[in-house]
């Protein structure tokens, strides 16, 4: 059968976004085997987030000079750089590899998110963001354990090798479904100065609203990708069971579509504040089980269950509050909440597991879930 426009552009996320899930367990394993500890590794994730968070403020004035569809190539290009850098077991190229991963992230998600709301009608963004999420995150539940999997059993450079052929392969794809021939409207701003539209997007109340749901969710899998296979290898469950965990967790991204349709039919207000609370209860119960490692896992996998709800909704919050004509700076800024997300939650963990124990990160999580989930009384009500 024939993919429509629509679910073809979505499908494209999950080729888009593999190259990104084949490192995304890797990654912090890497980091943990080079660093030494925990406390480390978070420390060395906050440093990098940093330079994410500035390379993404800027993104605006890169698309200005050079173009949206060169911006797009220039993601895909720092992402096949930071693969061969991060193969190097070194720290310092390992971590430089680690901000051009970053950066690529960034750009790539400010490039497509200004390619959906070009494509996409607003009317049509709560169908249309469950399959993008659906796509995007299924390509994150494959490519984890595989990842783990390459390196640990195969050949350690593997994933990185993998991931540069897929991110090749996505420009093809890209190319095929032209949209490189997507006219995007031009914004209206001349600014280019991140502080200026910084703060015009925090003087919109339904803008910060969407910024603070969508960066607890982002903490949370941060949290969650990070610490997950941490604990697994303090545990003594291995690396591999660490990457399932990441991996089966994931795997609840499955039910997207269906948690799309809940927002439909019941409100994206109500799915919030269910999904936050759910996953906000069983991430403290994996605190008060965390010395009974095989429940403990099992809880985990489950805890994301919850977050695959907040998935649902995608980013309609943002995409439904924005002007047309300031999308361009107001992406750059929304995009952030993943970068601010590593930032704030290896930052966090980094002071306070100099003080407490690994399972602090739990307890912490499910804190900051069940604030977003207060939060949620701020939705509108007809929101659908």
């Amino acid at each position: 059968m024939k993919l429509g426009p629509q679910n073809s552009f979505a499908a494209f996320f999950f080729l888009q976004n593999l190259p990104r899930g084949m490192l995304l367990t890797v990654i912090p394993l890497q980091a943990y085997a080079l660093m030494g500890n925990a406390q480390d590794t978070s420390a060395l994730l906050f440093a990098v987030s940093i330079g994410g968070i500035l390379a993404a403020l800027v993104l605006p004035q890169i698309i200005k000079s050079i173009g949206l569809y060169p911006a797009y190539l220039l993601s895909c290009v720092t992402m096949v750089v930071s693969a061969i850098m991060m193969s190097i077991e070194q720290v310092w190229i390992f971590s430089a590899g680690l901000f051009f991963h970053v950066f690529s992230i960034a750009a790539a998600e400010v490039a497509l998110s200004l390619y959906v709301m070009s494509r996409i009608a607003r009317s049509d963004m709560t169908s249309f963001e469950p399959l993008r999420i659906f796509a995007l995150v299924l390509a994150l539940t494959i490519g984890p354990f595989l990842g783990v999997y390459f390196e640990a059993r195969i050949l350690h450079e593997l994933p990185f090798i993998v991931c540069i052929v897929f991110m090749v392969a996505s420009v093809f794809v890209f190319r095929l479904l032209k949209l490189q021939q997507t006219i995007v409207p031009a914004s209206k701003s001349d600014s280019v100065n991140p502080l200026k539209y910084l703060s015009h997007y925090l003087k919109q109340p339904r803008l910060r609203l969407a910024y603070g749901l969508v960066l607890a969710r982002s903490s949370w899998w941060t949290m969650f990708i990070i610490y997950a296979p941490i604990y697994a290898a303090q545990s003594d469950l291995g690396e591999l069971t660490g990457a399932a965990i990441v991996s089966i967790g994931t795997a609840w991204t499955l039910s997207v579509p269906f948690w799309g349709w809940v927002a439909r039919r019941y409100g994206v207000r109500q799915l919030l504040f269910w999904g936050f609370s759910f996953c906000s209860l069983l991430t403290f119960v994996v605190y008060l089980v965390v010395d009974k490692p095989y429940i403990a896992s099992v809880v985990l996998i489950f805890c994301a269950l919850g977050a695959t709800m907040l998935d649902g909704v995608g980013n309609v919050l943002f995409f439904r509050a924005v002007r047309t004509g300031d999308r361009s700076e107001m992406t750059a800024v929304f995009v952030t909440y993943r970068d601010a997300g590593q930032l704030l939650t290896p930052g966090l963990y980094a002071v306070l597991l100099s003080f407490f124990a690994l399972p602090v990160v739990f307890s912490t999580a499910a804190g900051w879930m069940i604030v977003a989930a207060w939060f949620c009384r701020y939705i509108p009500r007809r929101l659908r």
